[in-house]
């Protein structure tokens, strides 16, 4: 499916607190600094600009991004014309390398990663068809103004607000980003049954798990969990979902990351630990490296065994865990990915991952986050660097047809045949699975599908921005 959507600016975020650099709290464990010494990464620069003059804004950027960016030594040239921060900062990024650091403004980055909540309708969408003439949900937040409206995951969108398919790709559609505007959407079902549904957005509690069930391959029992961000404030529905899968006897997982562009790094280590199994626990989940300057900040996250930081106890340990994948799979997502891979069998249906082994200490100055790498990560081997993304074992297209967890869905389907018989379905499997190291490709865009070969439109997709959070 060739997705229409927001360029999601997908990072590996660390937070502390909005206006700190990144530490080990939330259970992760040091390797080469404490908690204080990643704190202290922050000196060197003023915390803040003197004033939130244009002039200062730029002044203050220059000083952290010198002292705290990745690639520090391989700036671009500063662009002192630029009229707003985000084409300043934007100047001074290390291209074609940097694809992913960027710009929002703080409401918004509080509202995703302390609340838990997003400003908008809830849908994303894109062509099912390469004439790009068929237009499909892909998947809906439940709790979103859509989702209670009744908007489902295979509806074909016949207008939005008047607007045809071809006019939406175009960019006739308004980018909405305060609450109380009201949307028309003219769909079909599955069955050709059209309908009109309005929508007035609003902010609405995000749903972390999309869905969770136990399916079944042959005799096995097998768990399900669709999960779209990592957020604290999906931790209970998660550990439910463990809890239901462990009272059920599962003994294989399909983990659906597909839709999923990160979050924290404390939610991705305790769902590792989860579905890792206790006998990782003290082992390395991830090690974060800064720049030169700030190497004393480097440390690590543990797994972990503890129910009372899990919410409750990891599943017995599986033969194998499955991973439904996408182009937007990034970031937190990758990271469960790489750092299950050192101890676990690691089986990837779907696509090749966005690519994103970089993270944030996102800085908060005059109302505007800065989410601009500071660091990069490897697990336990020392294995990272997969900026071309991680390749799938079994590559399998999107099914929008078919609801998550439809044993009937194409990806869903190849896991369950391969539990069964051992190997990818026919014409599915990838000659090499090895996590790609190379330099990262500018001409690949991996935040959608990978058939996405057109711009984004923020009006189709409100893609959130995701990360990594030391929280």
């Amino acid at each position: 499916m060739r997705a229409i959507k927001l360029q999601q600016n997908l990072g590996l975020t660390v937070v502390a607190a909005l206006a700190l650099s990144a530490c080990g709290g939330g259970g992760g464990s040091s390797s080469s600094s404490s908690a204080a010494g990643a704190t202290m990464a922050l000196s060197g620069y003023p915390s803040s600009p003197i004033s939130c003059t244009n002039d200062n804004q730029q002044a203050w950027l220059r000083d952290y991004m010198n002292d705290q960016y990745f690639w520090y030594a391989q700036q671009g040239t500063p662009n002192a014309s630029a009229t707003t921060m985000a084409s300043y900062l934007d100047s001074l990024l290390y291209k074609p390398v940097d694809r992913y650091s960027y710009t929002q403004g703080t409401a918004a980055f509080t509202q995703f990663f302390a609340e838990g909540t997003a400003l908008g309708f809830g849908y994303s969408i894109g062509f099912s068809d390469t004439a790009q003439t068929i237009l499909q949900v892909r998947v809906i937040e439940p709790l979103s103004p859509v989702g209670l409206a009744g908007l489902q995951r295979g509806d074909t969108i016949v207008t939005i607000d008047g607007f045809t398919p071809a006019q939406i790709n175009a960019g006739a559609l308004a980018v909405v980003s305060t609450a109380g505007v009201l949307r028309t959407f003219v769909v079909k079902n599955q069955a050709g049954v059209q309908r009109t549904l309005t929508a007035t957005s609003a902010t609405y509690n995000l749903s972390p798990v999309l869905t969770s069930t136990v399916l079944t391959a042959g005799s096995t029992k097998v768990g399900y969990l669709a999960y779209r961000e990592f957020i604290s404030t999906g931790a209970t529905a998660v550990a439910q979902a463990i809890d239901s899968f462990r009272s059920a006897g599962i003994t294989e997982l399909v983990l659906d990351m597909r839709y999923n562009g990160g979050g924290s790094v404390t939610a991705a280590r305790n769902l590792a630990s989860l579905i890792g199994g206790s006998a990782l626990a003290g082992k390395t989940f991830v090690e974060l490296r800064f720049n030169a300057k700030q190497s004393a900040s480097n440390f690590s996250y543990a797994f972990t065994s503890n129910s009372s930081t899990l919410g409750t106890a990891p599943l017995p340990t599986l033969p194998r865990i499955f991973v439904l994948t996408s182009s937007g799979t990034a970031s937190a997502s990758e990271l469960v990915i790489n750092g299950l891979k050192p101890f676990a069998n690691v089986v990837l249906i779907g696509e090749t991952t966005y690519g994103k082994p970089y993270g944030f200490s996102p800085r908060d100055a005059c109302g505007t986050t800065y989410n601009v790498v500071n660091f990069d990560s490897v697990n336990a081997l020392g294995v990272g660097g997969y900026s071309n993304g991680i390749k799938a074992n079994c590559a399998v297209a999107d099914d929008v047809n078919h609801a998550l967890g439809d044993p009937l869905e194409a990806r869903t389907a190849a896991a369950l045949q391969y539990i069964q018989t051992g190997a990818c379905p026919a014409g599915t499997a990838v000659a090499s699975t090895n996590l790609e190291r190379n330099v990262p490709n500018a001409s690949v865009d991996r935040s959608s599908s990978a058939t996405n070969s057109g711009a984004f439109n923020p009006a189709l997709d409100e893609a959130r921005p995701r990360g990594m959070v030391a929280d």
